[in-house]
């Protein structure tokens, strides 16, 4: 497997996720609360696509070279454990021997190699380490499908978009991406807002020229996740850029986001890593 690792700061599809596929600690759930397993295919800024699983469930076995989890629905899947495989909690990096059998985890799979194990609840769960920082899936993307299945067998699909806000108001809000299309969308009072650090917020909130990812249903918004990444204060006499907001070359920039949400893991940020190895069994 392939993997490039960079510099941001300590924290989503991320696609979550965060884990944007479980909104989290907090008492306001999210389209994504009791999601158990998530298949994100995801378009980047070069135009190339990668698709990614997430499942979530409680370690039953684990080994050198593979972990099992048991999820809430009683289906358990396998995953190959790889040199690259990398295990994260709580904005930090730990090893294989931090993770134990009996513990909650989220493992972001490609081709049956767990690429990242995250999210770790439970007894002993690995704490205290450094804050350190890798790319994830978010990262360069512009756009996607999640298909979500939840813990009573019920599935819900979304389309996924990243870019920066170029006008909101009277349940309107459109976006422009990365790779310069313009994206609308409308709100209501159902929208869920989230800041960086998964603090609830309301839409009225948002601001033109946030960068934030947006998870919609035909349309209609129904999460977004904000990353941090606002527009620059321009000075009283700068003059007025063009219609659009931002330049491009703004779009293009990926700020640290914090994956702080529990859940799936969406949140956090995989890059393009090629996965080779063993596919994912599965027992119904």
């Amino acid at each position: 497997m392939l993997k490039r690792f960079i510099l941001v700061s300590a924290a989503v599809f991320a696609l979550g996720a965060t884990s944007a596929l479980a909104d989290g600690p907090a008492a306001v759930k999210g389209p994504f609360a009791s999601t158990v397993h998530a298949v994100g295919t995801i378009t980047y800024q070069d135009g190339s696509q990668q698709t990614w699983n997430w499942d979530r469930g409680k370690v039953t076995t684990l080994s050198d070279t593979s972990i099992t989890l048991t999820r809430r629905d009683n289906v358990q899947v396998t995953f190959s454990i790889t040199s690259s495989t990398v295990v994260r909690n709580a904005g930090a990096t730990y090893t294989l021997a931090d993770l134990k059998a009996g513990q909650v985890a989220t493992v972001i799979s490609q081709n049956g190699n767990a690429v990242i194990i995250r999210n770790i609840r439970g007894d002993g769960a690995p704490s205290g380490a450094d804050q350190s920082a890798i790319e994830g899936p978010a990262v360069k993307s512009v756009t996607g499908t999640i298909d979500a299945l939840y813990v009573d067998g019920s599935t819900q699909s979304f389309e996924y978009d990243r870019g920066r806000i170029t006008s909101i108001g009277n349940g309107q809000l459109a976006i422009v991406r990365a790779d310069k299309q313009t994206v609308s969308f409308t709100y209501d009072d159902g929208t869920l807002v989230r800041e960086r650090g998964g603090q609830v917020v309301s839409v009225d909130d948002l601001k033109v020229g946030e960068g934030a990812m947006f998870f919609s249903q035909s349309g209609a918004l129904k999460l977004v996740r904000c990353l941090g990444e606002r527009a620059l204060p321009q000075p009283a006499t700068a003059p007025q850029t063009a219609a659009g907001g931002q330049p491009a070359s703004a779009l293009e920039q990926s700020p640290p986001d914090r994956p702080t949400v529990a859940g799936l893991g969406l949140r956090v940020r995989l890059r393009h890593a090629h996965a080779t190895g063993a596919a994912t069994t599965a027992a119904a």
